[in-house]
């Protein structure tokens, strides 16, 4: 009698633990994985615990394909995105920053390349953790740059279906998460305007001043969606490609983000390079 008691009691703890869970994940205090096992998401203390996270190997070819540097232990354009990081986090450090978004002014100007680079050698610093979210919802391409396809992404996280933790991975890098897209949005400023986007953010926020997410963004001139974003990020990296980038259109660019904090320019694609610039030259 005396076992079938303990064993009673465990089965009661055990169902009373089961209830305790899902009451937690109602109040949305904690985020459960698809395996019942806690994820590596704590809402109430705000941490995405890196190591817990789902692993993915990029595409070696895809990443030399797109000039994926800072991935690639071998490249002696590695530097290149060090002197950025450094500068750039001269800058988040200045202005107590950690949530920024890369853009550019019109297509093929390499702002999405940069915001890839700059995050690994962002998360390549042992001071630091970063997420790289991809927010060009008409065009999204994280996940064909890198040559990834997560099973889950942001559009289930807007739908409800799945919470943070789950549309995170980890490409290798133990301090670098990221947040892929594979849907299309037409009405894609409203969706950054949205609530469920602005829970997203500031979950990411909440991460604390050590981890740092980047946006990867639309051009800005391609529509609304930079200015409707603009109040959930702390800044803004601006990239521009010579010979695509006419001087208009950077004037007009400057006009339409009055108001946002730009972090930075960055001149990509310069014909004049320099040791100490690679293939582009930076404006803080």
């Amino acid at each position: 009698m005396g076992r079938i008691a303990k064993e009673l009691a465990k089965a009661s703890r055990l169902e009373a633990q089961k209830r305790a869970l899902k009451r937690e994940q109602r109040q949305g205090n904690t985020v459960v994985a698809a395996n019942g096992h806690t994820g590596g998401f704590n809402a109430d203390e705000g941490l995405v615990d890196f190591a817990r996270l789902p692993s993915i190997n990029p595409d070696e070819e895809c990443l030399e394909k797109n000039r994926i540097v800072a991935a690639q232990a071998d490249s002696p354009q590695r530097a290149v995105y060090k002197v950025l990081r450094t500068r750039v986090l001269q800058r988040l450090r200045a202005s107590e920053w950690n949530v920024i978004g890369v853009s550019g002014t019109g297509p093929g100007e390499g702002k999405t390349v940069t915001a890839i680079n700059l995050a690994y050698s962002l998360a390549q610093d042992v001071n630091h953790h970063v997420v790289l979210v991809d927010l060009d919802l008409r065009r999204p391409s994280l996940h064909t740059y890198l040559g990834i396809e997560p099973n889950r992404d942001l559009s289930d996280y807007l739908s409800g279906t799945t919470d943070l933790d789950q549309i995170l991975v980890r490409p290798g890098e133990s301090r670098l998460a990221i947040m892929t897209n594979q849907t299309t949005y037409r009405d894609s400023s409203e969706v950054l305007s949205s609530p469920e986007l602005g829970s997203l953010v500031q979950k990411l926020r909440n991460l604390g001043p050590k981890t740092i997410t980047i946006f990867d963004l639309p051009p800005a001139l391609a529509g609304d969606d930079v200015l409707a974003f603009a109040p959930l990020m702390d800044a803004l990296l601006l990239v521009v490609a010579e010979g695509k980038c006419r001087r208009e259109h950077l004037v007009e660019a400057n006009e339409l983000l009055q108001g946002v904090n730009i972090l930075g320019t960055i001149l990509n694609q310069s014909r004049e390079k320099s040791p100490s610039s690679g293939y582009y030259d930076y404006y803080g």
